[in-house]
């Protein structure tokens, strides 16, 4: 199993397994809880895309860097060195993960983020600033789809996927919560691109149009998915003109009766 190898000025502090979602951040509910006031509450995410694992920044006050070059989102390699505040993050697929002995925690005051304003990292935010401009400004992602709720326990009727990747699960970062006993964290990861989306299943039981989903697979427009007992219908953007209720009606009910 992958790992991250937490340091500060060079002095290893603890290993982390790299499980289906791994959050970095401040606050005590993330995975790799990191105590420095340098650091965002929840501060970047690694999350499962395809074959490989996928480090995203979390819009960060104080931006997240690999190979000390900013990141919005990257593919993490073998030897990857992840800065998140002062505190380095090496990435290792080994797969033995030995916990060190950690600093005593002290979260009595998480306060809120501060910034670095050390000469060397004022010039790293210079370049982040530069590369989140770039990611904003440049046509990289499908429109945004959304999620519907045909059936199940659920805080809203309908999530719109506008993120990299989009969660569903337990967790409290799941864009999508599964409520009740036994569900799991992250049941899938739903990947936006420029092509579209692709889901992939992480943990649980997922069907998709009444067939069970194993590994990842593109959503297209009315595709039904079954997760861990919700009930949920993808739609892509409508095309100009075309208003989002006018596609393809009824795929969703006749999908959701054929579930169990």
């Amino acid at each position: 199993m992958p790992k991250l190898i937490l340091q500060f000025e060079g002095r290893v502090l603890k290993e982390f397994a790299v499980g289906p979602m791994t959050t970095i951040g401040r606050l005590p509910d993330n995975t790799v809880v990191i105590e420095n006031p340098a650091v965002s509450g929840h501060h970047a995410r690694i999350v499962p895309d395809g074959d490989g694992l996928v480090l995203e920044d979390l819009e960060s006050t104080n931006g997240t860097f690999v190979n000390e070059k900013p990141v919005v989102r990257h593919t993490l390699q073998h030897g990857d060195a992840v800065l998140v505040g002062k505190h380095k993050l090496l990435f290792d697929e080994s797969a033995t993960v030995e916990v060190l002995p950690a600093p005593e925690r002290n979260l009595k005051n998480l306060g809120d983020t501060v910034y670095l304003d050390t000469k060397k990292h004022r010039a790293l935010l210079a370049t982040l600033r530069e590369a989140r401009a770039r990611s904003n400004g440049r046509p990289a992602l499908a429109p945004a789809g959304v999620l519907r709720v045909v059936e199940g326990r659920a805080d809203r009727a309908e999530y719109r996927l506008e993120a990299n990747t989009s969660l569903i699960g337990s967790a409290d970062t799941a864009l999508v919560r599964l409520r009740g006993w036994f569900k799991p964290k992250v049941a899938v990861a739903i990947a936006r691109d420029r092509d579209g989306y692709v889901v992939t299943r992480l943990g649980g039981t997922t069907l998709i149009n009444s067939e069970p989903l194993s590994g990842r697979q593109a959503l297209t427009d009315g595709d039904i998915l079954h997760v861990s007992g919700l009930t949920l219908e993808f739609r892509s953007a409508p095309s100009p003109g075309e208003g989002a209720e006018t596609a393809q009606p009824g795929k969703a009910v006749a999908a959701a009766s054929r579930i169990t």
